[in-house]
This record gives C-alpha cells, structure tokens and sequence, in this order.
C-alpha cells in the first residue's frame, strides 16, 4: 500500500491514509521529491525538520543544488545550512573561465589592465588554476565558491 504525502507530514494521515494499525505498524519510504537525500527509515519528524531548515533558502542557487553542494563539501544538511552564507553563488556565470574573467574583469583581482591587454589573458588556464586553488564547484545554475 502507498500513497504520496506533502511535507509536513502528520503521522495520523500517514496512519489513516495507508493503513498502518497492530498488524502493519511500520512504513518505509520508497520514493520521494526533495531537494536533500534521505532514505526509505527516515523518521517522519526529521523529514518534517528538515524539510522546514531547507525553507529559508528556498528558491535561492543553492536549493537548486543542495544534493550537490552538500555532497561536495558538507557531511551533511545542517552543515551546509550552517555554512549557507558562505556559498556564493556566480550564477551568470557557466564555466571556471567565466569566474576567472570576473575576478579579473569586474574585481580587478589582477589590479588594473587596459582594456585593449584583456584579449591576451588565458582566462581558461586562470580559471583552471582558480578552480585547483579555491573551493569552486560548477553546476548547472551557475558556479559555486566556498568560502571557509
């Protein structure tokens, strides 16, 4: 028996809507949409808090790449959630040469070069150095920068 449920979720309508009673006391959870991992033991109380941490950064780069971001650098959801503010997100930007040509570009990072001598930077072998040296992930929505 199964059902689909919306977070939060009330142990009495999990109860009522698949059946649970002395006979089948336990469930299991076999598939589910959220933007973090769980698995099919999950207590419905920890989906439910867990589900309530991750609203505050709804509709933010980083919801869009929880599963990613946590998998790169976090052990898990609270420390990631604990370390939100220091994720930036490029999200303009695709690829680690498009980080390099905004450090050099738009924060000067190489102080200031006439605009005439910016075609003969390597923004691809920058970038490739950036992203060996820093704390940079490249995703879909743009490029991540974890500053510890």
């Amino acid at each position: 028996m199964g059902e689909w449920f919306t977070p939060p979720i009330d142990y009495d309508e999990v109860e009522e809507r698949i059946g649970l009673n002395d006979e089948y006391e336990e469930y299991a959870i076999h598939d589910y949409e959220l933007p973090f991992e769980i698995d099919e033991y999950t207590p419905l109380e920890e989906v439910n808090r867990l589900c309530e941490m991750v609203e505050e950064i709804e509709g933010t780069p980083i919801y869009d790449e929880l599963s990613e971001i946590q998998g790169y650098w976090f052990n898990n959801l609270e420390e990631l959630l604990e370390h939100v503010d220091d994720i930036i997100c490029y999200s303009d930007c695709d690829s680690m040469e498009d980080i390099a040509r905004y450090y050099v570009e738009e924060k000067g990072s190489l102080g200031e070069i006439p605009d005439h001598l910016q075609n003969y930077i390597d923004y691809q072998s920058l970038g490739r150095d950036m992203e060996i040296e820093g704390n940079f992930l490249v995703t879909s929505h743009g490029v991540f920068e974890y500053i510890s």
